[in-house]
């Protein structure tokens, strides 16, 4: 008996090992919100990629109120027709049955481990809602939490009402994330960590002096996002762009104020009008704490040229139709043929460019300019989303200050530099545009 086991004593070590290891090696459990629709569906198909890639486990649940969706979006290979479950909820609904669900599928998924679960909320479009009923339901939970809400009523209520709440609880969670807002905010922290650092060498960084920041974005046709962006267009229209000039919010009337902006290699110069975007609130209120606002400000503007025009002639609508959540996605959807036919023509490249100025003491101004461009919105949003969901999932059960993501509920603008030049880093895949600063004017 001693005899047989020496023989086999490398073989119950190697059993150990492995036991060892499978046991240390819990699958990260994701819930994508929405995760049926374009934004959700590259979401998860990215979610899938990059773990594999670094070999993590992960399993993926999508969210949503009707399985017909679901089995549509495997059908058209939105997403994975393997490895991805569905669960019935409503986000807008019953919010104790929306908790009692996410306990649910928490128990069944991770048991008693509690950094084993993230939300990811992707159910636009965002405007119109007010409660951010689904970030306070994860938190009661333990669950941490991301987003890409684009609407600044909503982004400002999690964060007043909720930051506290997730420090308590020792959870992380990330609103108004993505490409943009979210990633762009991101290049707009790095464009005043640069001139802070390294344009005025003879200057302290408390004598430097953000002025201005101004964000550009282009999409040709809904850059094969789907009704969804297109209907979140039209509500936009609705909505004040919000500003900041002189230190004040200044409400402006949205598609106005064209500029005609340099995008960068392959597209050039164009045409952008005033929308409103998170983004502004969150980096003139956040980026400079303890400073004055900077000046601040975002554009939009799309291909082909004609649908510029189409949103500006739409303000005339009454705002309580524009501003209507059902209406705008029921007409986007009737209007699906003819948006996708005119995606095929013009493509689905997205452009981003931030441009940061500051000053010094002696009054010398210095400017940086960040671009990102990529060939297809619905692939770099999904990959920017993803990219901060597993920033948070890395975060999760470390120890104090070793989190790239502390518990709490913040502002893509609000991330420490690692957590930046990670995300960052990731959405550089498949740019053909990537110019982060350093090229000072």
């Amino acid at each position: 008996l001693h005899h047989i086991m020496i023989m086999n004593r490398p073989v119950l070590v190697a059993s150990l090992i492995l036991q060892l290891l499978v046991g240390s090696c819990h699958a990260l459990n994701v819930l994508v919100v929405g995760g049926s629709g374009r934004v959700g569906g590259s979401t998860v198909r990215w979610l899938q990629t990059l773990s594999d890639r670094k070999q993590d486990p992960v399993s993926i649940a999508v969210g949503g109120r009707r399985h017909e969706a679901y089995q549509s979006a495997i059908r058209n290979k939105v997403i994975p027709s393997r490895g991805v479950e569905f669960l019935p909820m409503d986000i807008d609904g019953d919010a104790s049955m929306l908790k009692r669900t996410l306990q649910k599928w928490k128990t069944s998924c991770a048991g008693d481990d509690d950094n084993g679960c993230l939300v990811v909320h992707t159910a636009g479009p965002f405007q119109g809602r007010r409660n951010p009923t689904l970030l306070s339901s994860c938190l009661d939970l333990s669950i941490p939490y991301v987003d890409v809400c684009d609407e600044w009523e909503l982004a400002e209520t999690s964060k007043l009402d909720l930051d506290q709440k997730a420090k308590d609880a020792g959870i992380p969670a990330i609103v108004s994330c993505g490409i943009w807002p979210g990633v762009s905010a991101l290049m707009a922290a790095q464009g005043v960590a640069q001139l802070k650092k390294e344009s005025f060498p003879s200057s302290s960084e408390e004598d430097i002096n953000i002025e201005t920041i101004d964000y550009s974005f282009f999409t040709a046709g809904t850059g094969n996002a789907g009704p969804t962006i297109v209907s979140a267009t039209f509500l936009l229209l609705a909505t004040p762009a919000i500003t900041f000039f002189n230190g004040k919010r200044k409400d402006i009337e949205p598609w106005t104020e064209m500029r005609e902006v340099d995008f960068g290699k392959n597209l050039g110069n164009k045409p952008v009008w005033l929308l409103d975007n998170p983004d502004v609130p969150t980096t003139a209120l956040y980026v400079t704490k303890g400073q004055k606002s900077p000046n601040c400000s975002s554009r939009f503007g799309t291909a082909p040229l004609f649908w510029n025009y189409l949103f500006g002639a739409m303000k005339a609508l009454p705002i309580s139709l524009l501003y209507n959540r059902d209406a705008m996605q029921n007409f986007s959807l009737f209007s699906e043929p003819i948006i996708r036919f005119v995606d095929k023509l013009v493509g689905a490249t997205n452009a981003m460019r931030v441009d940061v100025t500051a000053t010094n003491g002696g009054g010398e101004k210095k400017k940086v300019t960040m671009r990102i461009a990529h060939p297809d919105l619905e692939q770099c949003v999904g990959l920017a989303t993803a990219a901060f969901a597993l920033e948070v999932a890395t975060s999760v059960g470390c120890k104090e200050g070793a989190a790239t993501v502390p518990p709490g509920v913040w502002f893509p603008v609000e991330l420490g530099e690692e957590a930046r030049e990670n995300i960052l880093r990731v959405a550089e895949e498949d740019s053909f545009v990537y110019e982060l600063g350093r090229d000072f004017q």
